[in-house]
């Protein structure tokens, strides 16, 4: 990361941390720190698929996701 992009980041974490999203940055963010610790990173196909996601959330695009309650059943949980 280069000079001055932490504190950048730092400012955009803080201003998240305090909105609407702060429960998923929070299980993001927990989500890459134990990865960190373990050593499993994911895999260049996970990224891709992480940011495809992030930018069609960024756009208004809800077509790939589906409610929370329909993954459940789908799943069985």
């Amino acid at each position: 990361m280069e000079p001055g992009n932490l504190e950048n980041l730092v400012e955009k974490v803080k201003a998240i941390a305090h909105g609407p999203n702060a429960d998923l940055l929070e299980k993001f963010i927990d989500l890459l720190y134990g990865q960190e610790m373990e050593e499993e990173y994911f895999s260049p196909e996970d990224l891709a698929a992480i940011e495809e996601g992030m930018k069609a959330s960024l756009s208004g695009d809800r077509s790939q996701f589906i409610p929370w309650e329909e993954y459940k059943a789908r799943r069985g949980l």
